[in-house]
């Protein structure tokens, strides 16, 4: 219930921000008097508006659809390239440099859209903190496979997350001070992550820069005690993730 509770006072409050956006825009068109660039900044805005409102609403469905990944055997780097793709199309991604390392060519059993969708949102958050930065805004993706796990490593360079959210960081709802987020990227991430044998985690976040990891693994008919033991891989350490996103650069 207090969950359903946080959940209601987000949308309203996100809705109506948008709504009023609109409606100001909408009403300022309506003007005979104004010249045609402020008229495409009001369009614009209305449209940022708009795709703010339907990513908030395609997010609540993917939370709430309980529909379980369907696995198939596919190239990860594909997925990873086209999440990469989709989010330079959005404006929060469009100011922001992403450099992708060296992709390794590992497959595993996916469910290409949802992992697109996982990848796809730790990239927005990641340009979304990285255009907070002080210095030129950048976000680094690398690929790397150990054993029979597979890591999708991004790297920010923003003001890093707030100690106070941490704890809670995965929880639905929540959200490291973004003014325009519906708390539920993260939270589906690690939902399609624990669908595909794997996790989300934050190994490292300071002013200097956040480093996210998501992990999959390569075949689920690999034994269950297994994947919970991690016998099946060895994890990379935060070090050896900055190091290997330095050296594919």
């Amino acid at each position: 219930m207090s969950a359903i509770g946080r959940m209601a006072c987000s949308i309203s409050h996100d809705m109506r921000h948008s709504l009023t956006a609109i409606y100001a825009n909408a009403e300022f068109l309506e003007r005979h008097d104004i010249c045609a660039s402020l008229r495409a900044d009001l369009l614009l805005e209305i449209q940022q508006a708009v795709l703010a409102m339907t990513e908030r609403i395609d997010s609540l469905l993917k939370f709430g659809s309980g529909r379980k990944s369907s696995l198939v055997h596919a190239r990860v780097s594909l997925v990873v390239e086209k999440a990469v793709a989709a989010v330079k199309f959005h404006p929060d991604g469009q100011k922001v440099s992403i450099t992708v390392g060296k992709l390794s060519p590992a497959e595993a059993d996916i469910d290409a859209r949802n992992l697109e969708s996982a990848i796809y949102n730790l990239l927005l958050n990641a340009c979304q903190a990285a255009a907070r930065s002080t210095q030129v805004p950048e976000v680094k993706v690398h690929l790397t496979e150990v054993d029979e796990r597979i890591y999708v490593t991004i790297l920010d360079n923003g003001p890093g997350i707030p100690a106070s959210v941490r704890r809670t960081l995965f929880d639905p709802f929540v959200t490291a001070g973004k003014p325009n987020g519906t708390g539920l990227g993260l939270t589906l991430a690690r939902q399609i992550a624990e669908e595909h044998g794997g996790s989300v985690s934050l190994e490292e976040s300071n002013r200097e820069r956040t480093i996210f990891t998501l992990s999959l693994t390569k075949s689920r008919s690999l034994p269950l005690e297994d994947l919970k033991s991690g016998r099946a891989a060895s994890k990379p350490t935060a070090m050896d993730l900055r190091t290997a996103l330095k050296e594919s650069n």
